[in-house]
């Protein structure tokens, strides 16, 4: 960037600023220090594996790829884009994201799940065994579209036993690191 310093950002900024040279906060080349080295942003929220999926979270993706051969969508996952970047980084496979980029959003609604469900375009769902449905709030946000969608996949899918999956029974519990927001129970959603 013109003007700039060695990484790009603009000369001039206060010390002690993240991107400002030298400055506390800083990595090599001016830009801000994130875990996993300069420039790289690992490790997420709530204490996700960022980029990588653990050994639970892969045992699901590959159940649910392996027992939905015919579904379009082989998983979605509760929490938001937080807590499906894992899956979708390192799987070729369609899965989906619900409740927009934290979770609380209406997408998909509790009619397109059932509509899905209905038709056999989704069979398993990485829900939250609490009420929230996984989703991070902050104060003055709803959560109101995250419950009606945990109530929704709570009621019409059954759980999946971590046993039978060849997971851990850690991988189910309500709070955990290997549970990215809470979304930690494998649900079979097939139509009854």
């Amino acid at each position: 960037m013109p003007g700039g310093d060695q990484g790009g950002m603009p000369s001039g900024l206060p010390s002690g600023m993240p991107g400002a040279s030298g400055g506390s906060g800083s990595a090599s080349g001016g830009l801000p220090a994130f875990p996993g080295g300069p420039g790289a942003m690992s490790g997420g929220f709530g204490g996700s594996s960022g980029s990588a999926l653990t050994s639970d979270q892969r045992k699901m993706l590959n159940y649910a790829v392996k027992h939905s051969p015919k579904a379009r969508i082989k998983l979605a996952v509760s929490g938001g884009a937080m807590a499906t970047n894992a899956f979708i980084l390192n799987s070729d496979e369609t899965v989906i994201g619900m409740g927009g980029f934290m979770g609380a959003d209406d997408a998909p609604s509790v009619d397109q799940l059932k509509k899905w469900t209905g038709n056999g375009e989704l069979r398993y769902v990485v829900g939250s065994d609490n009420a929230g449905g996984g989703a991070m709030t902050r104060p003055g946000m709803s959560q109101e579209n995250a419950t009606d969608r945990s109530e929704w996949i709570s009621k019409s899918c059954t759980k999946v036993a971590a046993s039978v999956y060849g997971g851990s029974k850690t991988s189910q519990q309500k709070t955990g690191s290997a549970a990215p927001f809470g979304a930690s129970m494998l649900y079979d959603c097939a139509a009854r």
